[in-house]
């Protein structure tokens, strides 16, 4: 697993928050969308590997926790263990932890990214990206190596991308674009999204989520995301994933497609953390 597909799952798949009344883009839906901070735990297995380069068994877990609130900003804690076992050779232990900020407004974030191989530093990604009013995102690495670069396009940091995906869910939408950017590839890379979005559900699932007295009879999605690389035009995805979006902005049942093999993120934990309400 690299570094690039363990943090944007847990950036992408998983991001909630609490009381937060972000209201949604024009022309989606108007009412509020409220998210829920929490602790969740998913489960990593094979689910299918394709090809020579595709490993033979790979376990792992993911910890992961949202808190914050529009007024304090969003904070996303998140560490993934994997081992994954080549068709040759010995297994493989990588250990990936972030941490990320986002103020209230959607304008800043602020990114440390740290991937490790058997216990050794093997890379450390640092920065703060910053939209401007029309959405023109500058971007300042401080680690691998400092670095300044502009960008004139209109990008999406990943709180919002869940405020806008849910949004466009209740709406009725089926699917939606954004560029999005979270920091990872070296902080200056910039990802357009293809959200394909299922229909309405509000049957309980066999996880976590129905032991939730507040999700019960919640309105949930399933997503289907394709990342493409902004700068190759026409190209295949990088990677897609799907899982079930639910109304409050927990994510559960992952779905993880690096093309030669995909893994299952199954949740086995979720905590629901108290409420940081703005005054």
């Amino acid at each position: 697993m690299t570094q690039r597909c363990a943090v944007r799952m847990s950036q992408r798949a998983t991001l909630a928050g609490v009381a937060v009344l972000l209201q949604a883009s024009v022309g989606m839906a108007a009412e509020p969308v409220h998210l829920s901070p929490h602790r969740a735990v998913y489960e990593l297995s094979l689910l299918r590997g394709t090809g020579s380069a595709a490993p033979v068994a790979v376990r792992g877990r993911i910890v992961y926790e949202f808190s914050g609130s529009a007024c304090k900003g969003y904070e996303v804690s998140f560490r993934q263990i994997t081992e994954i076992t080549p068709s040759e050779g010995e297994p493989r232990m990588t250990d990936t932890r972030s941490t990320t900020f986002e103020s209230g407004d959607g304008k800043t974030l602020n990114f440390r990214i740290e991937n490790m191989i058997a216990d050794r530093v093997v890379s450390t990604n640092e920065g703060e990206a910053t939209r401007s009013d029309d959405g023109a995102l500058s971007i300042n690495v401080k680690q691998p190596m400092p670095k300044r670069s502009d960008a004139d396009v209109e990008v999406t940091f990943p709180t919002m991308q869940m405020v806008r995906s849910i949004a466009a869910a209740r709406a009725g939408e089926t699917a939606m674009e954004m560029k999005i950017y979270d920091g990872t590839d070296g902080g200056d890379k910039i990802y357009h999204t293809l959200n394909i979005f299922g229909h309405r559900s509000q049957d309980p699932l066999d996880d976590p989520t129905k032991d939730v007295e507040a999700m019960k009879g919640m309105a949930r999605w399933r997503v289907n995301v394709s990342y493409f690389d902004n700068a190759k035009a026409d190209a295949n995805p990088n990677y897609k994933m799907a899982f079930q979006m639910w109304d409050n902005g927990i994510s559960s049942d992952l779905t993880l497609d690096y093309g030669d093999f995909a893994l299952k993120g199954k949740m086995s934990k979720l905590e629901m953390l108290p409420a940081s309400p703005c005054p």
